[in-house]
């Protein structure tokens, strides 16, 4: 993998920790993510379609009264796609892990802070 795609890899991977532990903290419902990830169909234009799922994470959060900061880590990380030129399949990838690292956390108590939080750092916390 060159530099950028593992640098792009990265980010990814760190987005999709923080969306994953703060949809837990927010106590976000498993199907919410998984709903998620349905609207990355919702538009056939595969540039587009992070954009509309940011979106989507808005209107739940407001509709649900929970997962605010979920729904703001989504719009960044969509947003972060659609600048980096990568559409509904990286989406769906990205989704996909905060979805396992959500799963994940089911029974696991975390008190750290998600905005420096990384990939790597949620690993060795789960190692602990």
């Amino acid at each position: 993998m060159s530099e950028g795609g593992s640098s792009r890899l990265k980010t990814l991977l760190d987005y999709a920790t923080k969306i994953g532990v703060q949809a837990r903290y927010d106590r976000v419902e498993k199907a919410q993510i998984e709903n998620l990830l349905a609207s990355l169909e919702m538009v056939e234009d595969p540039q587009i379609s992070p954009l509309v799922t940011a979106a989507y994470a808005h209107r739940q959060a407001a509709r649900l009264k929970r997962g605010y900061r979920t729904a703001k880590l989504i719009n960044e990380a969509m947003e972060w796609l659609y600048r980096q030129n990568l559409g509904r399949e990286e989406a769906r990838r990205l989704l996909g892990m905060a979805k396992w690292i959500f799963e994940s956390l089911e029974k696991v108590r975390l008190s750290i802070d998600v905005r420096d939080l990384t990939f790597q750092k949620l690993l060795g916390e789960l190692r602990r």
